[in-house]
């Protein structure tokens, strides 16, 4: 089962560790935020979206030892980004159409 899905998060091009860390800060996110079911749920997969694509660009340089913390981070504020860009979009498209 574990490689089934390790294998199938490569196919995506995610690295499963990071997916890992970043719905972890999703997670914390969430809890911090008081969210309810259903924003927590997205906020944890956008968290590990962007933790599982963008941290390997990011800790190319560095040691492995802090990919970790860096790919947890990463998932927080990339949900963070993710929802300003969301809300700015909203009143963007509202203004269009009233």
């Amino acid at each position: 089962m574990k490689n089934d899905l390790v294998s199938f998060f490569a196919q995506l091009g995610l690295v499963w560790k990071y997916v890992v860390n970043g719905a972890i800060g999703g997670l914390v996110w969430s809890i911090y935020k008081k969210s309810k079911f259903w924003e927590a749920f997205r906020l944890v997969f956008v968290g590990s979206l962007v933790s599982g694509y963008a941290t390997p660009f990011i800790v190319e340089e560095t040691s492995v030892k802090d990919a970790g913390f860096i790919s947890f981070v990463v998932g927080m504020i990339g949900m963070v980004l993710v929802e300003v860009i969301y809300k700015w979009a909203y009143k963007k498209i509202k203004l269009l159409f009233n």
